[in-house]
């Protein structure tokens, strides 16, 4: 009877660890969730290779407890809408259930339909254009099953043009996950012509709810445009307008994520009359001789995001065109290229409205310039509402510099009009220079002054082959405080 009295107990005491063993296992995967779906990253101000590693960890973590990337978001206000609404005493049980639920309905939801089933071959020969636009079509009015599509791993899909327009008849997001390689027709001579030049690749239109994701590829094979462009090919049979990678025209709540581009014709993303943009995690590489292939450019548009990602290319990282407010740029590695540019704005003599523009956790790498504001003269209208923080140049050209003399040098001529600068910070700056003047801010004229500049905690040393820094301001109202190096001119 004792021996028996023991083996039970035993048994018991067993039964009862392994519970526990599993609430504990999935308290902690639920505190991981919890952490991947809240930080988003902005919270930690870590070194990038700690930033990398943290991402990988919780990517990988994330996918093993909910699934693919596309449903993050769903999974995450889930995830965190219960956990915040559970009472601490009874957060155990409730957390089996959510892990439950997530883990056996998302994986259920499958990566979309596949763009094989529409005819695709993925053999970077044939043309795949219409059994993208097929795919798109059936997913995008409720015709398929899933609502979402795959573009599959170990294929090569070569494409011409995609005009990908909405409104869509879905409930929800339309999930678009891409995890082959995508490749550009690369004969310029094959491509159709819109009203204003070349149609874009992946022209995205009147799309409301939209998440872009997956680990693979878009090859825009851009050298044969670039071999005929007009700056560095003048002639009768030049261009200067090129197929532009992806364009989102007239679209809103819009995800890109984890996706890489390279060698676009021209601009790689663009933004164009667009609300709630967010990009992250995305790579985008072309040569620094590139011509016009900005990385992102934003232009009549409000609410965008960029964040986490690494830009290298021969122009912009980032442009901010206008007619545009409230955007973030963070955490994203530039270089090389021509930095991180508001303009340039205001070419013809146009009236300009910009504001609401954030900059900050940016790692400049041997751009032409880093901070940059540019206005053509003789424009109207204002910029307004800058911060630049937080920012780190190598070897940078020119590392902070307004500029309202775009386009006009050598002969330029202080004008009695031009676009207003007004309320611009720079914070919390340090690096070297590539140029002796690091900090050039040429304003408009006596009667259009920049005013309300502030520079705080600013640190610039001379790179190899410079002496000394210096800094020029013309037609600026401001202040400083702290450190300022080299001294400041306001």
């Amino acid at each position: 009877m004792i021996l028996a009295m023991l083996f039970a107990n035993s048994v018991g005491n067993v039964l009862i660890e392994r519970i526990l063993g599993i609430f504990r296992f999935y308290r902690f995967s639920i505190w991981i969730l919890t952490l991947y779906c809240r930080s988003d990253y902005e919270a930690f101000d870590l070194d990038s290779s700690v930033e990398v590693s943290l991402y990988s960890v919780l990517g990988d973590v994330s996918i093993f407890l909910v699934g693919k990337d596309e449903y993050d978001e769903v999974a995450c206000k889930f995830v965190v809408g219960t956990v915040e609404n559970t009472d601490k005493d009874r957060i155990d049980p409730v957390l089996i259930v959510v892990v439950a639920i997530v883990g056996l309905l998302l994986p259920r939801l499958g990566n979309g339909e596949s763009v094989m089933k529409y005819g695709a071959i993925g053999d970077g020969i044939a043309d795949d254009t219409s059994a993208f636009q097929k795919a798109w079509d059936n997913a995008c009015k409720g015709r398929s099953k899933k609502g979402s599509i795959h573009v599959p791993a170990g294929k090569v899909f070569l494409l011409n043009s995609l005009h990908l327009t909405g409104p869509c008849l879905l409930r929800r997001p339309l999930l678009f996950t891409i995890d082959g390689e995508i490749i550009a027709e690369s004969d310029p001579k094959k491509w159709q012509e819109g009203e204003n030049g070349v149609i874009p690749w992946f022209m995205f239109d009147q799309v409301d709810g939209l998440v872009i994701s997956g680990r693979g590829w878009l090859d825009g094979q851009g050298k044969r445009w670039w071999d005929i462009h007009c700056r560095d090919h003048p002639g009768p049979n030049c261009i200067w307008l090129a197929p532009t990678m992806m364009t989102f025209s007239n679209c809103g709540n819009v995800t890109l994520k984890s996706l890489r581009f390279r060698n676009s014709a021209q601009t790689h993303v663009l933004v164009m009359g667009s609300q709630n943009v967010y990009i992250r995690d995305i790579k985008i590489t072309s040569p620094v001789a590139s011509p016009n292939t900005d990385g992102v450019h934003i232009t009549s548009s409000s609410a965008v995001s960029i964040t986490h990602s690494h830009i290298a290319t021969g122009d912009d990282c980032v442009s901010i065109g206008d007619q545009v407010n409230s955007v973030n740029v963070s955490y994203v590695k530039c270089g090389p290229g021509h930095g991180v540019s508001i303009g340039s704005l205001g070419r013809g003599g146009t009236e300009v409205a910009v504001e609401n523009i954030r900059v900050s956790h940016v790692h400049f790498t041997g751009t032409t310039n880093g901070a940059r504001i540019k206005t053509w003269p003789g424009a109207t209208g204002y910029v307004r509402g800058i911060e630049f923080s937080d920012i780190r140049f190598s070897s940078v050209e020119n590392p902070i510099i307004i500029d309202q003399f775009y386009g006009c040098s050598p002969n330029c001529t202080h004008t009695k009009k031009g676009v207003h600068i007004e309320k611009v910070r720079y914070m919390n700056m340090r690096g070297t220079s590539a140029t002796e003047v690091a900090m050039k801010l040429e304003c408009s004229g006596k009667s259009v002054p920049c005013s309300k500049v502030f520079m705080g905690n600013i640190d610039l040393s001379p790179d190899s082959g410079i002496d000394s820094l210096s800094s020029l301001c013309t037609f600026v109202q401001g202040s400083s405080r702290g450190i300022v190096r080299p001294s400041s001119c306001l």
